[in-house]
């Protein structure tokens, strides 16, 4: 996760969250919605950004995607340290907002001296494959207690989309032979960009439905990214385009202008961005999972 955007942004205060922390499955989760059954009886893992449960986005996008789909949302804590401390994203700001100068070197100097104690550790530990034993056990667990016709979603967020895209190639049980993720979302995704086979993977092991919300100007997964890994998919996927042919159903959307973090983090410029991916996100679940 060497992008600087991975640990910017802002903080939310346009609505306060309704869920509540709850032990499932022996792991810390924020758990939002859920309460009606009649609306739905699926559920939503979200896999957060490097913040986890510290940043208020996480759970106030959560209980959006409950709100929006009726299905019970699980972000169980599985972030490096809990995740990173919500202080970093001012220090970030900080650091990357102006020009270094001759007037304000020391101020950034200090800036750096103190970040590096939660970057340094973060980029050493951080990553998502160390916890992903872990995640698709809690995926598993959480798919086993499903009521008949209830089916599971995954979102992923920068960190979280990793594990939510290598979710996609497991199946219920291990050595099963029924898929695990029933419909995957993400939004500005990090790590992947390293392992582009991961999304062919995901789309093409158990035909799981995959979409994607895309910063254009990311410093990762941007627009010309997204156009190459679109174009892989239909190569590996004998030409299909992503709207059932085949079975495959896949979907980049490029949102012009947006940096990532915007489907988390978004700034009060950008939130236009944030709320159409959010029902990107939403519009997506409903088709599948409900």
């Amino acid at each position: 996760m060497s992008c600087p955007d991975c640990f910017r942004g802002a903080v939310h205060a346009h609505a306060e969250p309704t869920g509540k922390i709850e032990t499932v499955h022996g792991i810390q989760t924020y758990v939002a919605g859920g309460s009606d059954p009649a609306r739905s009886q699926s559920a939503i893992i979200y896999l957060p950004d490097a913040f986890s449960l510290k940043l208020v986005n996480n759970k106030i996008l959560a209980d959006k995607y409950a709100s929006a789909t009726g299905c019970r949302v699980l972000i169980p804590d599985v972030v490096y340290g809990g995740g990173m401390p919500v202080s970093v994203l001012e220090k970030m700001e900080h650091l990357m907002g102006s020009s270094l100068s001759v007037a304000n070197f020391l101020p950034k100097a200090y800036t750096v001296l103190t970040l590096l104690p939660h970057a340094v550790p973060f980029m050493l530990w951080g990553h998502p494959k160390n916890p992903y034993p872990t995640i698709l056990k809690f995926a598993r667990d959480v798919r086993a207690e499903l009521p008949a016709g209830g089916k599971l979603g995954v979102a992923g967020f920068c960190w979280g989309a990793w594990p939510a895209t290598k979710l996609c190639t497991e199946p219920a049980v291990e050595g099963g032979q029924a898929r695990l993720i029933d419909a995957q979302f993400n939004g500005h995704p990090s790590y992947i960009i390293k392992e582009p086979h991961m999304v062919v993977d995901a789309v093409k092991a158990f035909q799981t439905p995959y979409a994607s919300a895309v910063a254009e100007k990311d410093f990762q997964f941007n627009a010309d990214v997204a156009a190459k890994t679109e174009a892989q998919l239909r190569e590996a996927l004998g030409g299909s385009k992503g709207d059932g042919e085949g079975g495959y159903v896949y979907e980049f959307r490029v949102y012009k202008g947006a940096t990532h973090g915007f489907c988390v983090k978004a700034r009060e410029e950008d939130m236009q961005h944030y709320h159409d991916a959010a029902k990107q996100a939403a519009d997506w679940f409903n088709k599948y999972l409900n």
